[in-house]
């Protein structure tokens, strides 16, 4: 899987921890930053997979091509989608 990766530390950046971030992400737009978040894109592995499209959908949600140097499986390196939120 691409996105298996959840974690720089002990703690877990599971799907709570996401919406906390959209929280913040709200609270700073309310303060006219411009904003962008990017994310692996769940789709890469679930194409109904539309957390995203939910959680941001106020905002403008692009998906790029993200490249990938390293992984245990080498079949596995290469390109996979990147979701990017903005709010301009």
């Amino acid at each position: 899987k691409t996105s298996d990766f959840t974690s720089y530390s002990k703690y877990n950046f599971d799907d709570s921890e996401q919406i906390r971030l959209r929280d913040f992400f709200n609270r700073i737009n309310s303060k006219k930053a411009k904003l962008m978040l990017s994310n692996s894109d769940p789709k890469n592995e679930d194409v109904n997979d539309d957390f995203f499209e939910i959680s941001y959908q106020y905002y403008r949600i692009k998906r790029v091509k993200a490249s990938r140097n390293i992984n245990s499986n080498a079949q596995k390196r290469g390109e996979i989608n990147e979701v990017l939120i903005l709010n301009y």
